[in-house]
């Protein structure tokens, strides 16, 4: 599901500074008719005060009243303020009152630092509002698009994971198809075989007999082990891998593991050297059988007929140490830690492996890890063969149970 974009809020100005926003957006005659209305009213405000209020502080005033407009109005509308503030300062405050003669030369020289004072800040601060304007617009259209290149950023992330979900379901599904379709046609054509000899009463040699139940047999326990590989991985996808741990040996297990293994295919030599003095471990022996059986078929699959599988084990520091050694090219560096990712099945034109679903290893890692235990390639991109162990780690109670 895509996600909508997030919606930002931010505060509301204030009645007047939204008042004032929307005038300075209005023609400029509107803006210069209220701004000098508004420094008309501040003059008059002031007039009845002349008394009380030096003429600088009332010259003051009136910048401050300019100001207010050059930051609110716009500069064309501070220019029309200054100027009318310019002559009622005269007119009403400098001497002789109410006339716009002046009889000090001092207040000349006021009137003219007033009125420059005036027009200066004016535009300046009108300048400066106008900056401020545009580096809020460009703030909010920075704001516009990071919204737009985060929900953009977001769509295409999960269009990615939607596209590459379909591609595990679609190789998955495929995988699945292929794998149950083998033994299943294999099985078919085995019974068909003997079902037609026993309809038609034909005899059947006892060797093709034999041949024909060994392959009902063999492919049952493939598509056993296939479901089985199912039922694994949907525990470990959902988190409920509980183990029904107990005090096993080492050698029950491994014994387990071998037989299951040699059932499977005989062309390969499994050969097991695990002493006799390892403790016991509380572990689930069918969960830690299904990961050395894995090992070791995976050992099968990618080395030579015939060749060797060795499974040995000892004692270390923290626990007991597992190894399942093949006699097969290696693994490639690179696929070292791959290799435990559901569905890696690595390069398959190194070596002739059978199609699969490429489960075994990442169900087999996380047996080992509900153990509490690590499983790793050791030393890989060597051509001498590829070595898995897994490392199990022994309580201290352990050491003191008879084997």
């Amino acid at each position: 599901m895509l996600t909508a974009p997030i919606a930002y809020n931010y505060p509301e100005r204030g009645f007047t500074m939204q008042i004032l926003s929307y005038l300075s957006r209005k023609n400029i005659a509107l803006r210069s008719f209220l701004s000098v209305l508004f420094i008309s009213g501040l003059i008059g405000a002031l007039a009845p005060l002349h008394r009380a209020l030096s003429v600088t502080t009332i010259g003051f005033t009136l910048l401050l009243g300019v100001l207010f407009i050059s930051i609110h109005m716009g500069s064309k509308p501070a220019l029309a303020a200054s100027v009318v503030a310019m002559l009622g300062y005269n007119f009403f405050f400098l001497p002789p009152l109410l006339t716009l003669t002046i009889e000090d030369p001092q207040n000349w020289v006021a009137l003219a630092a007033f009125s420059i004072t005036a027009v200066v800040t004016g535009q300046l601060s009108a300048h400066a509002r106008q900056r401020a304007l545009e580096a809020e617009e460009a703030r909010l259209e920075s704001e516009r698009l990071y919204r737009e290149l985060r929900c953009a950023f977001e769509i295409a992330s999960q269009t990615e994971a939607i596209k590459r979900s379909e591609q595990m379901k679609s190789a998955l599904l495929d995988a699945v198809t292929h794998d149950l379709r083998t033994p299943l046609t294999s099985i078919r054509a085995a019974a068909t075989t003997l079902r037609k000899a026993y309809v038609s009463g034909q005899h059947i040699e006892s060797e093709l007999e034999e041949e024909l139940i060994g392959m009902v047999d063999e492919e049952s326990l493939h598509l056993d082990q296939l479901i089985s590989n199912f039922v694994e991985l949907a525990r470990v996808e959902s988190g409920h891998m509980l183990l029904k741990t107990s005090w096993s040996s080492l050698q029950d297990v491994t014994g387990v593991a071998v037989k299951r293994a040699e059932r499977m295919s005989g062309e390969h030599a499994i050969v097991v050297e695990i002493p006799d003095t390892l403790p016991l471990l509380n572990i689930d022996e069918r969960a830690l059988s299904e990961v050395v059986y894995t090992l070791i078929d995976n050992a099968k699959k990618y080395s030579p007929p015939r060749s060797k599988v060795t499974v040995t084990a000892r004692m270390s520091e923290s626990g007991i140490e597992v190894s399942v050694h093949d006699e097969g090219i290696g693994i490639a560096a690179e696929d070292a830690t791959r290799v435990f990712q559901k569905f890696y099945r690595g390069d398959e034109t190194r070596v002739s492996a059978p199609h699969g679903l490429g489960v075994g290893l990442s169900i087999a890692k996380a047996i080992v890890e509900a153990h509490g235990g690590v499983i790793w390639v050791d030393q890989p991109g060597g051509a001498t063969g590829t070595t898995i162990k897994f490392h199990i780690p022994v309580r201290e109670e352990s050491l003191c149970l008879p084997n």
